[in-house]
């Protein structure tokens, strides 16, 4: 192992900085090729290994726990280099790419026999976060996510995303305000933007990808300033979509994202390295299409992740019940996508119905073990399909017809809207399925590079050679038996090997008796290795047919991938057909499981549960056996927007506020829900506020992140928005905390309006229902036994609670029992003095009208505040633009 010294200025990847000519023609090969991947790891093809050189080497060394050695000299200097098996490339892939590191991936397309000087090499793809294609680098649950951002003028930014797996490509503007809020929904695993972001801003793009990050470190890569050209994306996005104009797709007014859009799809192809047939669609997204999810919603919430960054348990472990990796993947979107456009759920809930009534698990045995359409449609369009996919995807496709016929049979009895398309889409190109029957083998090799893939009869000449092959053995027996006779050696033998070729052995005790046509081969310690005219003609017709088998091999599969090329559009449309036939099956089938029950949409606004439960919090404490989850009602409409809820830690108030948000964005899916009725009017948000973290690497205290998110739901909320507000103000003093609680309650009651579960600990709030009339109190029920040991209900009940059982609840934490009688003692003293007191403070009182500045009373502030701006054309704005001007030159 060695450690060599940091790489001299302007050499390239850390190798001397000499002219090419200096260098072994090895190391000039590698050279160039570094050149064009400079902040890359170029993975270079040796024999049974790639190599790294230089930096690179002591990188991969250090992120891979590699050997480093050195060996020869290039240029005078020794040449550090690094290597991984080709066998498990995949393993140190993955490494790399959960690191955030790309791989140039550099073969050998030279033929090594008449090869003058190193073998010809190319870099054939490049493997990067965000364009994974290979199925062992791939989660079959999650996407690898491209985005491209540009930004533009007055900072408005255009993004353009892609999993390069599937077929869509999206787009969509912002404000940089905004962009935050983007990546945190989307969580790409790489962002391109251009080298003319200010440093300060790729900071904080920086810092907001590693928020949203989640196993993945983002990459962030740096494109050059002219890929992002907008009128280049739109004429590409076109070319995609074989389109003349984006019209169709409302995509035609983005000139921002068509820019990301430009570098997007040409960074793709360049890391692919060629175009991306499959891609044909395209979908503008607006965020007034989807119900908005804030990050701290989905955090809160635990829809994909625990609040501890665990898989399981959540909603989306709970639900996700699917067959297919395809069906995974889009059930996560549908969590996190929720539509506003209730005709969409409605849809999906007509399907399940339908599902239901016939039972899912016949369709669900169907999908059961079916390849990945999506992602192997995309490996196919982009020619790196495997021989084995293909021959799994005969069996699909034969088993998806079976499955488009009982769909439409479910179609023909119930006039269900989407499983009419569905029984539609699902209709497989059968073509491609004999296709593939008649030109693999049942079980092919995993790489064609080992031959035996192509299938006797699809290619005679094929054949042909195989013949020649297979008829080696019979030649080799019946040569053996005349050579006997024909010399008299009893124990002459004729065999092969990889190195020598075919030979014939004869032992030393009988060379006395080798014709004079035997050519001397090699010579071993008891024996004599001979080849003759006749052996030396087979082999080379033998060896020369199993190398143009192979070739021929290969060449064939080309040319398969090549006829399967107009089909990739046929298996995309199939793949997210079974994709949603899969998802609307789990969902009836968690539903009967699980006793949930079909919601109701309502056009005015109202959240009526009956009977409600926490979907993941019944089926944790079913599995445990811990006893049955309590349910509990929620009405909110017109006339009751606010439910003040009190009771003490522990006693539920957070899981009956969650349940809540998970019923109301269960049904907004289109999906049953727990409870025994749910009437939902329309939604755009669910905000929460719930729990106490610090936020230390952006030096945020846990009151400071409190206030924060708080000032977010406030500024954002709107009339038709769900609002959980858990112990708001209870990271500051209490005086502090009390007064910003009941402030933050009154403007989301009498301004904002919009539907809150507003949790508290502040008692004083109960009095709030008493001045807001849109106001209820409920609490959590509890009791306290006659060892004064508190025993919790779980049952949402009308008014105020009667006390908080803080002590209780420290005593069942196993606080020493000293210190639970001292607090005690002390809570009587205070309850006494409060008591006592005699002045109240109204926590509601109106707000006084802050008093006039002087500023305030300046004649050109009066002017500009009686301006209507909207009632002004842009001449009479110019014109008291100037009015405003001589005004303040003159002093008022």
């Amino acid at each position: 192992m060695v450690t060599a010294s940091a790489s001299p200025p302007g050499a390239i990847g850390g190798a001397p900085p000499a002219p090419l000519e200096a260098h072994t023609p090895m190391m000039a090969q590698w050279l160039r090729i570094k050149a064009d991947y400079p902040h890359t790891l170029v993975f270079y093809r040796m024999g049974d290994f790639y190599e790294l050189f230089y930096d690179d080497a002591h990188k991969a060394a250090r992120l891979l726990d590699i050997t480093l050695t050195t060996r020869g000299q290039s240029a005078g200097a020794p040449v550090v280099m690094a290597g991984v098996p080709v066998h498990s490339v995949e393993t140190y892939l993955a490494r790399l790419i959960r690191l955030g590191e790309s791989v140039a991936i550099c073969e050998q397309v030279g033929d090594v026999a008449t090869a003058k000087g190193p073998v010809e090499r190319q870099v054939v793809r490049v493997v990067t976060p965000g364009t994974l294609t290979d199925s062992e680098l791939l989660a079959d649950k999650t996407d690898a996510l491209l985005l491209a951002l540009h930004v533009g003028a007055r900072r408005r930014c255009g993004l353009a995303w892609l999993a390069v797996t599937e077929g869509t490509v999206h787009l969509a503007e912002c404000d940089w305000a905004e962009l935050r809020g983007w990546l945190q929904r989307l969580a790409p695993h790489e962002v391109l933007h251009g080298g003319d972001l200010a440093p300060a801003a790729e900071a904080e793009l920086r810092s907001w990808l590693d928020a949203a990050a989640a196993a993945v470190r983002p990459a962030l890569t740096v494109r050059p300033a002219w890929a992002f050209d907008a009128a280049l994306g739109q004429r590409k996005l076109c070319d995609q979509l074989q389109a003349a104009t984006l019209a169709g797709w409302g995509a035609q007014d983005l000139p921002e994202a068509h820019a990301a859009a430009s570098a997007l799809l040409d960074y793709a192809e360049h890391t692919q390295g060629r175009q991306l047939g499959h891609v044909r669609a395209l979908r503008v997204v607006r965020p007034q299409e989807w119900i908005e999810l804030p990050a701290t919603t989905r955090r809160n919430l635990e829809l994909t992740q625990t609040l501890r960054g665990e898989s399981a348990p959540t909603l989306l472990s709970l639900l996700d019940t699917c067959a297919t990796g395809m069906g995974s993947r889009l059930l996560r979107r549908w969590l996190l996508e929720p539509p506003r456009d209730r005709a969409v759920a409605r849809e999906r809930l007509a399907a399940i119905g339908v599902l239901r009534t016939h039972g899912p698990d016949d369709l669900r045995r169907g999908l059961r073990g079916l390849s990945d359409v999506e992602r192997l449609a995309a490996r196919i369009a982009l020619r790196q399909a495997r021989p084995r996919e293909l021959a799994g995807l005969t069996q699909t496709l034969q088993r998806a017809d079976h499955l488009a016929q009982a769909v439409a049979m479910l179609a023909d009895t119930h006039p269900a809207t989407l499983l009419q398309r569905l029984a539609a889409d699902l209709r497989p190109p059968l073509e491609v399925a004999a296709l593939l029957a008649r030109a693999l083998l049942p079980e092919p090799a995993a790489l064609i590079r080992d031959g035996s893939v192509i299938a006797p009869g699809y290619d005679a000449e094929l054949d042909e050679l195989r013949a020649i092959q297979a008829n080696a053995d019979a030649f080799l027996l019946d040569l053996e038996a005349r050579e006997r006779a024909r010399t008299g050696i009893a124990n002459l033998r004729v065999q092969y090997n990889k190195v020598h070729g075919f030979y014939i052995e004869v032992t030393q005790g009988q060379l006395d008796k080798v014709p004079d046509d035997y050519r001397r081969r090699q010579t071993l310690k008891n024996a004599e290795r001979f080849i003759t005219p006749e052996l030396k003609a087979f082999e080379d017709k033998a060896l020369s047919a199993q190398e143009r088998a192979l070739a021929r091999e290969k060449w064939l599969y080309e040319r398969l991938l090549d006829e399967l090329q107009p089909f990739v559009p046929a298996l995309g449309t199939l793949a997210r057909a079974l994709a949603t036939l899969d998802v609307l099956a789990a969902l009836a089938e968690r539903s009967l499981t699980l006793d949930w029950q079909a919601p109701t949409f309502v056009p005015e606004p109202r959240i009526e549960i009956r009977q409600g439960r926490h979907p993941v919090v019944e089926a944790r404490l079913q599995e445990t056996g811990a006893g049955p989850f309590i349910p509990n009602d929620t009405v909110l409409d017109a006339r009751t927007r606010l439910l003040i809820i009190t009771g003490p830690n522990m006693g539920g108030k957070s899981t009956y506020m969650r349940q809540v948000a998970l019923i109301v964005l269960l049904a907004s899916i289109g999906s049953y829900v727990p409870a025994r009725s749910c009437h939902l009017g329309p939604i755009d948000a669910i905000h929460t506020r719930i729990g106490a973290a610090d936020d230390l690497a952006n030096a945020q205290s846990t009151f400071m992140l409190e206030m924060t998110e708080a000032a977010q739901i406030l500024h954002s909320a709107t009339e038709h928005s769900l609002v959980l507000m858990d112990e708001i103000g209870r990271g500051t003093s209490t005086f502090d905390g009390l007064a910003l609680a009941s402030a933050i309650a009154t403007h989301l009651h009498d301004r904002v309006r919009a539907f809150t579960l507003f949790a508290t600990h502040y008692f004083e709030l109960t009095e709030f229902p008493a001045r807001h009339p849109g106001a209820v109190n409920v609490h959590v029920s509890a009791v306290e036994g006659k060892g004064r040991e508190i025993v919790f209900l779980h049952q949402i009940e009308p008014g105020p609670a009667s006390r908080s059982y803080g002590v209780q609840v420290a005593r069942l934490a196993g606080v020493p029992a000293a210190v639970v009688q001292q607090a005690r003692h002390t809570l009587a003293q205070l309850e006494a003095e409060s008591a006592r007191a005699q002045q109240q403070i109204d926590l509601f009182a109106a707000a006084p009208e802050p008093e006039p500045t002087v500023a305030s009373e300046h004649p050109v502030l009066q002017r500009l505040a009686e301006l209507d701006p909207d009632a002004l054309s842009p001449r009479d704005a110019l014109d008291a633009l100037y009015r405003l001007r001589a005004l303040l030159e003159r002093g008022g």
